[in-house]
């Protein structure tokens, strides 16, 4: 039996070790990590378990006694000062007025588990999450080469806003999606 829960410390391991995989992205020459790096990312991680505004949720599989989905997300704000980002390039009427959105930082679904709604469903709790701190829109990004993702966006609403490289030179398609009606906020055709 499949089960969605609201990650805790205890699955920190997991969400490290998932994120680390770089399962559909371009992986670079630099696979191997320091011990120091390992460190910085778990304490990264672990942040998306403590922080009030990032978290995590998970699907389980019962039977086997083992996660078999994650996402991971965060509340940022457009004003706000990245190590990268594009958030600058997209149209500031996109985001509500005080510049807060609600990012997904990692989606993984096990690959026997893909194919199933398991995206669908972790993303449309995101939905639910969003109104919880009182955010209307979802940003995420995947790699153009992803296209299987990109439709899967685009199926549940989410809209293109930007394609192009991030922080490496890999192509990028960044989507958003709107959770209120605003009619005066027109989408950029691409």
């Amino acid at each position: 039996m499949l089960q969605m829960r609201r990650a805790n410390i205890i699955d920190h391991e997991f969400l490290v070790r998932i994120d680390l995989k770089n399962d559909g992205y371009t992986v670079s020459d630099e696979v191997e990590i320091t011990e120091q790096e390992r460190e910085e990312h778990s304490k990264k991680i672990e942040r998306f378990l403590t922080d009030s505004d990032k978290g995590a949720f998970i699907i389980d599989d019962s039977d086997f006694n083992k996660p078999i989905a994650m996402i991971m997300y965060s509340i940022a704000n457009r004003d706000s000062v990245y190590p990268w980002t594009i958030f600058h390039e997209l149209d500031e009427k996109l985001f509500q007025s005080d510049g807060r959105f609600m990012e997904i930082f990692q989606l993984w679904v096990h690959p026997n588990y893909r194919r199933l709604g398991l995206a669908t469903k972790l993303k449309l709790k995101l939905e639910e999450e969003s109104q919880h701190h009182q955010v209307d829109l979802i940003y995420t990004h995947t790699e153009e080469a992803n296209r299987h993702v990109i439709e899967l966006n685009e199926k549940i609403g989410y809209k293109e806003v930007r394609r192009g490289p991030i922080w490496d030179e890999v192509i990028r398609v960044s989507l958003i999606k709107k959770l209120t009606d605003d009619a005066s906020v027109v989408m950029p055709v691409l």
